[in-house]
């Protein structure tokens, strides 16, 4: 594996702050059932569906057997059983649906998961469409390249190729620099994909 190092230019460096993605509907006091159509559901269906990513470590990712593991997954899971002991059922069964970035919003919205269990940044922005549980980490948004590239500012990434994660915090920034730096940007499903894009040489940053 190449070497890879991350820098972050003068007036660039961002810090969100990482939590939980939830329903709206799930800010509701676990014990008030009649007002929170999700703990209706979960009640209803005996499951609660939880979603993750399958390459945020250490948050949010899928281990050498498939399963879904990490710090937030181990987060939600203590969500889980205390929605289990609010709501008074005997056992919940926990079915996981895998997210990214890009769709990690639809899939809250929509209802198709319940608690979404990897980082997400927080924002005025977001919190018009989903809730968040307590920030739990503070994060700086840097760019990753090669330790070999020369690359030490966004002065340096001028007619370069630059990857990021559709629908991240970090896409964001990038497409909002683009035309003051003069990169070119293409687009991965996940942050895993974005590294494979990088170490093999097809993107110059991340």
């Amino acid at each position: 594996m190449r070497s890879i190092r991350s820098f972050a230019a003068s007036g660039t460096v961002f810090r969100p702050l990482a939590a939980l993605l939830l329903s709206l509907a799930a800010l509701a006091p676990l014990g008030a059932r009649a007002q929170s159509p999700v703990f209706d559901k979960i009640r209803d269906s005996g499951t609660i569906v939880l979603g993750y990513r399958e390459s945020a470590l250490p948050f949010s990712f899928a281990d050498d057997k498939g399963q879904p593991a990490g710090y937030a997954v181990d987060l939600c899971l203590r969500v889980a059983e205390a929605a289990r002991q609010k709501l008074g059922m005997k056992d919940i069964k926990v079915r996981w649906m895998p997210l990214t970035p890009q769709n990690r919003f639809p899939a809250m919205v929509n209802g198709l998961v319940d608690l979404d269990c990897a980082p997400n940044t927080n924002s005025l922005e977001r919190q018009k469409q989903v809730a968040f549980s307590v920030s739990h980490y503070v994060s700086t948004v840097r760019m990753l390249v090669r330790a070999d590239s020369g690359i030490h500012s966004f002065e340096d990434l001028r007619g370069k190729t630059v990857v990021t994660s559709a629908g991240s915090t970090g896409d964001r920034h990038v497409r909002r620099l683009k035309p003051q730096y003069g990169y070119r940007d293409i687009y991965a499903k996940d942050h895993g994909e974005s590294f494979l894009l990088l170490e093999s040489g097809r993107a110059q940053a991340s």
